[in-house]
């Protein structure tokens, strides 16, 4: 069977044949199936940045394979080349990386590249507008006369217009308000229906987390810590407190709600759960 990503063995060095040299991920293995969307949290430092910049290629292992469906990505130029269009790449303020006249053309960027035709570029550029919500009238603009909200949608369709089979956000909500957060959780939640594409989302909210993911790794001490469902990684809370990590904070709410005697479940990872649950709590009847 091929995984959307494998690694094997993947071990990267910063500094490396320097008396500072230091592994920033080490003996990584993990499969990632296609279609999933997969959550990787740890603490900063942790090297989850590292370990997803080798998934398009944009750092080489010192030691390992990265393999994009079956296929060392490394094999050859040509193989590299194709997996930075298969496999989209979506930085922290990704805003920060606008830099053409228009948005059109800053959109068009990576289809453009591609070389495809001009009716083909037009096609995915109004696709991917559309559907992280720039407006029309936004395309003839510079993207630097947009809020900084509009920029990041911006930012994202221009990873969406390239058709990724895999698309990766690195702490995609970063800097924005709770409805800005949950605007970008919900698109993203929708893109992967629509598509069927594999999302890999690196984050420091836990709680952002458990809103979308199917599975969860956990990067600690530059490997892989743990994984399994939201469930299964999240029930182990004091692990995850020891490598620096904290269940979200409507779970301790549920948690210390249980030790007071209070029948509520303590797999609750978002506020909308915790108040559904409430709700039922506070008119009587018993949570599910």
């Amino acid at each position: 069977m091929n995984y959307a990503i494998e690694t094997v063995g993947l071990t990267h060095y910063y500094s490396k044949g320097t008396p500072q040299q230091v592994a920033a991920i080490s003996d990584v293995n993990l499969r990632i199936n296609k279609g999933e969307l997969v959550g990787i949290i740890g603490h900063t430092g942790s090297g989850k940045s590292t370990l997803i910049s080798h998934f398009n290629g944009l750092l080489k292992p010192d030691e390992g394979k990265v393999l994009i469906d079956g296929v060392d990505i490394h094999k050859d130029k040509e193989t590299l080349r194709n997996t930075r269009f298969k496999v989209g790449l979506c930085f922290q303020y990704p805003e920060y990386q606008l830099f053409e006249e228009t948005v059109y053309k800053d959109i068009a960027f990576g289809p453009k590249n591609m070389k495809l035709s001009d009716d083909e570029i037009k096609e995915r550029v109004l696709k991917a507008a559309s559907f992280v919500g720039v407006k029309k009238e936004h395309l003839n603009q510079s993207p630097f006369d947009l809020s900084g909200g509009e920029k990041r949608r911006v930012a994202i369709a221009g990873v969406m217009s390239m058709e990724p089979e895999i698309l990766i956000f690195d702490e995609p909500a970063a800097g924005l308000d709770p409805r800005g957060r949950k605007d970008l959780i919900e698109l993203i939640k929708d893109y992967r229906k629509q598509t069927g594409s594999t999302v890999v989302v690196v984050s420091h909210s836990m709680e952002d987390i458990a809103c979308m993911a199917d599975r969860v790794i956990v990067i600690n001490n530059s490997t892989v810590a743990m994984q399994g469902t939201v469930d299964e990684v999240y029930s182990r809370a004091d692990e995850l407190r020891s490598m620096g990590l904290n269940v979200p904070e409507i779970t301790e709410i549920f948690l210390g709600l249980r030790k007071k005697g209070f029948d509520v479940p303590a797999n609750v990872y978002t506020v909308e759960q915790g108040a559904e649950i409430l709700k039922k709590l506070a008119s009587g009847r018993c949570p599910e």
